[in-house]
């Protein structure tokens, strides 16, 4: 019974955690709003309020895992950085950033 028990539980939390990964629409939302409240630039909000979405989905790669995503933006041509974040639980969790 314990082990029936024990069972269920990873089955119900594998769900959850499957339900719960976010898409590559939302990360691409985050790392857009992310980027704009970082900028104290004027022109530079503009133009990530205009086509950061379309900028940022050009330049991620994803890894889905089906529990969880793991999303890698890179800028580092154009001096912007690259970030690595992980999305679970419909969060993003920056793991590194380089600039």
């Amino acid at each position: 019974m314990k082990r029936l028990v024990s069972i269920i539980l990873f089955i119900v939390v594998i769900y959850v955690l499957s339900e719960t990964n976010p898409n590559r629409s939302e990360y691409v939302d985050w790392i857009n709003h992310k980027t704009m409240d970082q900028s104290s630039n004027l022109l530079q909000k503009g133009v990530l309020s205009v086509a950061g979405k379309s900028i940022f989905d050009m330049g991620t790669t994803q890894e889905d895992y089906f529990i969880f995503t793991v999303y890698k933006t890179d800028f580092s041509k154009v001096g912007m950085g690259e970030v690595t974040s992980v999305g679970i639980f419909n969060r993003f969790i920056p793991i590194s950033s380089k600039e």
